[in-house]
């Protein structure tokens, strides 16, 4: 119990230090996508992507505690849940990856052509 403890503590700070370090947002015409948003989101304000792509994943210990009526108490499911990590490509004013953890926006990058 103490190793899924500790690993998920592991997570939850890599992808806060990830999340903070990253900084940038995407700007797509008057608005901004940054981490924190939804794929729907993105979706909604820049549009469909040049390029999607699955290249990895992410296995997390699910901690929510969830009421059992039959027992009449809380208790943590501890279930282990598996993010697909997907990176799409903009170009916008240069291009830029964006990088999804499960459904959620992690990452922006500048990157350059070759």
């Amino acid at each position: 119990m103490k190793k899924f403890i500790i690993m998920a503590l592991v997570l939850l700070i890599h992808s806060t230090v990830s999340s903070a370090d990253s900084g940038q947002a995407l700007r797509c015409g008057s608005d901004l996508v940054a981490p924190g948003y939804l794929k729907y989101e993105v979706l909604q304000i820049c549009g469909e992507p040049l390029s999607r792509e699955i290249v990895g994943e992410v296995e997390i210990v699910d901690s929510d505690r969830i009421y059992d009526r039959r027992y009449s108490r809380y208790h943590s499911r501890g279930s282990k849940v598996i993010l697909y990590i997907e990176e799409w490509i903009y170009e916008k004013s240069g291009l830029h990856l964006l990088r999804f953890e499960g459904n959620r926006l992690v990452n922006v990058e500048s990157i350059r052509r070759k």
